[in-house]
């Protein structure tokens, strides 16, 4: 007998190949066995997701570090965590533009009839347009971010040597996908209710800044005092790139695109 992938020679009594490591198929396809392949292959549901997905809370340096360090098998690796995550976000976009499609227009925060202002119509619209921008270029905007992070923590951590750049790309792609899966499924479970869905978005900034600040906390065993100069640096950082990204996309929107027509009365 001999491996489908590498055409190694194997025992027959192997379930593995000791060469390319691909398990060896005995079976014809089947549905059955098609969805368990699938499943296996995406979400490596020999617990390696949820062991991840689990130590990403609770020892983020063990997860993260072990990867950067040479750890390979025992969690999940990056890029097939982004994976879930911007599959996760595909599903979300998809359930939201199909049958939720106002459900972040958040028009409950905003007066109704006559008392509403033109400059507030204005603001209202453009929350709208951006809202849906957001959603149908959401995996481009995780991809867009994530060497901003890495560059960011970078500059942040400048005086300790321990990880370099791609090393904190690493970093950031572990914590961002980890918060978009989170984001996203908590996003599913409410997208029926818009006041819901506002407030779990207006908490997530707080779990984004509190989970950043409690994965670089215990990669670089920080203290308290440490932790609180560091975060501030890296919101002052963050905010600015953000802002650049927005007058960017604000500049686009304007001028590529019939979105402020559309808003025109």
């Amino acid at each position: 007998m001999e491996c489908k992938n590498c055409h190694t020679n194997l025992r027959t009594d192997f379930s593995y190949c000791p060469d390319c490591g691909a398990k060896v198929i005995r079976n014809r396809l089947t549905v059955k066995n098609l969805i368990s392949d699938a499943t296996e292959r995406f979400f490596n549901v020999d617990n390696t997701f949820l062991i991840t997905f689990k130590h990403l809370f609770t020892k983020p340096d063990e997860v993260i570090g072990g990867y950067i360090n040479g750890v390979r098998k025992k969690y999940l690796n990056p890029i097939s965590y982004f994976t879930i995550a911007i599959t996760l976000g595909g599903l979300f976009a998809y359930v939201y533009s199909e049958f939720f499609p106002n459900a972040l227009d958040f028009d409950f925060l905003y007066k109704s009839g006559d008392s509403i202002t033109e400059a507030e119509k204005l603001g209202q619209d453009f929350q709208k347009q951006w809202n849906a921008y957001l959603i149908k270029y959401q995996s481009l905007f995780y991809m867009a971010m994530l060497p901003f992070l890495a560059l960011i923590s970078r500059l942040v951590f400048i005086n300790k040597k321990q990880f370099n750049l791609s090393e904190h790309f690493v970093i950031n792609i572990y914590a961002y996908s980890h918060l978009s899966i989170i984001i996203n499924i908590a996003y599913l479970l409410t997208i029926w209710n818009s006041k819901i869905i506002y407030y779990v978005s207006m908490g997530n900034m707080i779990f984004q800044i509190g989970f950043f600040t409690w994965v670089f906390y215990k990669l670089f065993n920080l203290t308290i005092k440490q932790t609180v100069l560091k975060l501030l640096l890296f919101l002052v950082l963050f905010a600015a790139i953000f802002f650049i990204i927005i007058i960017i996309a604000t500049v686009y929107i304007a001028l590529f695109t019939d979105s402020f027509q559309k808003m025109a009365p």
